[in-house]
């Protein structure tokens, strides 16, 4: 059966590290199109509610630049967004950066597709031929030459049947779960400073397993009184069946509502406050994990080792949330940034098909720090980057590293030098009044 739909390089997931994926690609002429199976790009920061990219430096050592810096850079420059903690960290309204994502697919010609799954792989020998993906429409086959896995869950490789771990060793359970959530209605001239909220918190034994606050404001402007909260957490939780993201959904709304009135009788600037919304996607931390050509250790992390076939640096902290109890914080920090090899994105038994974002092939400890967002950029600057040499030689396997390396080093995006468009309001459907 014929395909609906051929491109150069299919990316199914549109959060940070598809999205730089993409434009990587789509910078170097190929024709790319993006699956999403929610409405907007740009995955936790935008659909999570989380409204923050983290990971680009930790104190005075940098880790991550190329593409997510400049975009980081871009918006800052522009008055949306705020880079905070010496660079370590951008925040801004997720609203404004599903804005800002949209209009980076249109000028490259990315072609979207949103409200759509990936339900399917089909192969000859070592090669995927076809992703299916249900639409609206109905089911439909996109061809590609490579396909780059930026699901989070990396379901491109399970579909594709690539082997993969989930969890921790000793039985499985994967990191808790997060439902972020907004709360309006603050009055920001009463509420006492963050540090004293993290010690009204910590004064008692809380129903919630997490023993520090993690909220920021949502940053409108200055007299926004949004908060993000991001402090549920759903322990023992399933990410990889429908039941199972339910019954985390359901347990951090039922957390959102203890908080809420935590903050209204405990936090003086809350008492009419209100939970505004929920974010449409859960906050899945930790799923699948390819088993790639390498694994990288917790041992790789801590040392900040690095290798000849890296592709990017991390530098977050060892961070888990653990599976059955109270979160405490981040853990142990790297002494330096760190390596990730080329293959940790290569997923065994395929010949096209890489992996971006945080399903690469790393041990349970190692993972709790490279599935940072600005490192999940990184790895999808490099796999967009590599994708046209791969195409040409036929192989993920067959691609010259440092050579790719050198040439997101030396990369220059035409979308970072480009005039910003302006928006075209349509016109209203009434006359305004008169005088």
């Amino acid at each position: 059966m014929s395909a609906d739909l051929k491109y150069d390089v299919l990316v199914c997931g549109s959060g940070m590290a598809g999205i730089t994926a993409a434009a990587a690609a789509a910078e170097n002429g190929l024709a790319v199109g993006m699956i999403e199976y929610f409405g907007e790009p740009g995955g936790i920061p935008v659909s999570g509610r989380l409204g923050s990219i983290s990971g680009f430096t930790r104190l005075d050592q940098v880790a991550v630049e190329g593409f997510p810096r400049a975009f980081a850079d871009r918006l800052d420059a522009r008055g949306k967004a705020k880079i905070q903690y010496g660079g370590s960290n951008i925040n801004l309204p997720p609203s404004t950066l599903a804005a800002e994502l949209f209009d980076l697919l249109a000028f490259y010609g990315i072609d979207f597709y949103g409200y759509s799954r990936l339900v399917g792989m089909e192969k000859e020998g070592s090669r995927v031929t076809t992703a299916l993906v249900s639409m609206k429409e109905g089911l439909r086959r996109i061809d590609a030459r490579l396909f780059i896995d930026a699901t989070g869950d990396a379901d491109g490789c399970f579909l594709s049947g690539c082997p993969f771990v989930v969890g921790r060793p000793a039985d499985g359970k994967v990191q808790s779960a997060t439902l972020i959530f907004i709360i309006g209605g603050i009055d920001k001239t009463r509420m006492p400073e963050y540090m004293e909220i993290r010690k009204i918190w910590k004064s008692k034994v809380r129903q919630v397993p997490i023993d520090h606050s993690v909220f920021q404001f949502v940053p409108h402007g200055e007299n926004s009184n949004e908060i993000a909260v991001n402090m549920t957490h759903a322990v023992d939780a399933d990410p990889l069946s429908s039941a199972g993201l339910t019954a985390m959904r359901r347990t951090c709304v039922k957390q959102a509502e203890y908080l809420l009135e935590f903050f209204r009788t405990e936090i003086p600037g809350f008492e009419n406050a209100w939970i505004s919304q929920f974010a449409p996607q859960m906050g899945v931390r930790d799923s699948r994990r390819i088993v790639g050509d390498y694994v990288l250790t917790s041992d790789d992390v801590l040392s900040g080792r690095r290798f000849e076939d890296e592709i990017a640096l991390g530098v977050w902290s060892i961070d888990i949330h653990s599976p059955d109890g109270v979160h405490t914080g981040v853990g142990r920090a790297a002494a330096s940034p760190y390596g990730i090899p080329y293959r940790c994105i290569t997923p065994q038994g395929v010949a096209n098909l890489l992996v971006a974002g945080r399903s690469i092939s790393c041990d349970f400890e190692a993972f709790s720090s490279t599935r940072i967002n600005a490192t999940c950029m990184a790895i999808g600057e490099f796999a967009g980057t590599a994708a046209k040499e791969i195409i040409s030689s036929g192989d993920i396997r067959k691609i010259d590293v440092p050579a790719v390396r050198e040439r997101v080093r030396r990369a220059s995006y035409r979308f970072f030098s480009a005039p910003v468009p302006p928006r075209v309001l349509p016109r209203p459907w009434y006359e305004p009044p008169k005088g």
